[in-house]
């Protein structure tokens, strides 16, 4: 059994802990805090204690999750440290973009840190979580921390902090992406005369029998199933030139870049 606490209560700390609870069940003491109590009402009728006491719910757990946004970090994180908090006996787990690990220890003056990025379809276990663990952090809180998280999807180790930012943005923010593209398609499918709620059924059934043929070919090259669509002189072949005409690869290549711009701007205003 572990004591956990999950400062902030937001979408991110509801996948993890709709994860922990779904893979071990009545295993655990979990403690959720945040401002507003009405917003926690979910995590109560899952058994959890909510509090909008950082202090009381840091200092009665060993593994501490840190759900804030990054700009709100060092304000909760210094709060807790000087109420009497000592972090030298808990494990802090931070799912705050671009704040680094040795940013953290700074102000709560232990080395015991794992940086997590969950993306959001974890919350159906079908997610990427993204993990980097501090030096110093024991074999034992390694090995704790992905048995909290499987629940979750498949969990990428990272042997560096620039990693974990390269899948913050990949499995983290690529969500998002994708949701655009599939609001395209469509909108386009209703412009052509379809109702919006057929046209959402075709698209994302699309989306994931797409995604389903890739998992199920693993050896086969994306590009080569993407070809197996495209005939010479058909349908296909006319989108895709003008995917290439508009420059589709280069202008994902910007997006990806904004996105990991953003991250750094974050490392270097948190460091």
């Amino acid at each position: 059994m572990s004591k956990i606490t999950f400062i902030g209560g937001g979408n991110m700390a509801s996948c993890i802990f709709k994860g922990i609870i779904k893979t071990r069940p009545q295993k655990d003491e979990i403690i959720v805090s945040g401002p507003h109590l009405e917003k926690l009402e979910h995590f109560k009728q899952c058994g959890a204690t909510i509090t909008s006491d950082n202090v009381a719910a840091t200092r009665a757990s060993d593994v501490i999750f840190l759900g804030v946004k990054p700009q709100m970090l060092t304000t909760v994180l210094t709060e807790l440290v000087a109420a009497g908090i000592d972090f030298k006996n808990k494990l802090t787990v931070s799912m705050a973009a671009g704040y680094m690990c040795n940013s953290i220890a700074k102000i709560i003056g232990s080395p015991c840190i794992i940086r997590i990025m969950p993306n959001t379809p974890s919350k159906l276990g079908l997610g990427v979580v993204g993990i980097y663990y501090a030096p110093e952090t024991s074999a034992e809180d390694r090995a704790l921390c992905k048995e909290l998280l499987k629940g979750l999807g498949s969990i990428i180790e990272t042997t560096d902090e620039e990693g974990i930012n390269v899948i913050g943005c990949l499995g983290g923010s690529s969500p998002a992406f994708m949701y655009r593209f599939l609001e395209a398609l469509i909108a386009e499918t209703v412009a052509r005369g379809f109702a919006e709620r057929d046209a959402r059924q075709m698209i994302q059934q699309m989306a994931l029998g797409t995604a389903s043929m890739c998992i199920a070919n693993p050896d086969t090259p994306i590009s080569q199933m993407r070809e197996a669509v495209t005939s010479k002189g058909g349908t296909t072949i006319e989108g895709l030139k003008m995917m290439t005409e508009y420059h589709f690869e280069e202008m994902m290549s910007a997006v990806v870049k904004a996105s990991m711009d953003r991250t750094r701007e974050f490392e270097r205003m948190f460091s």
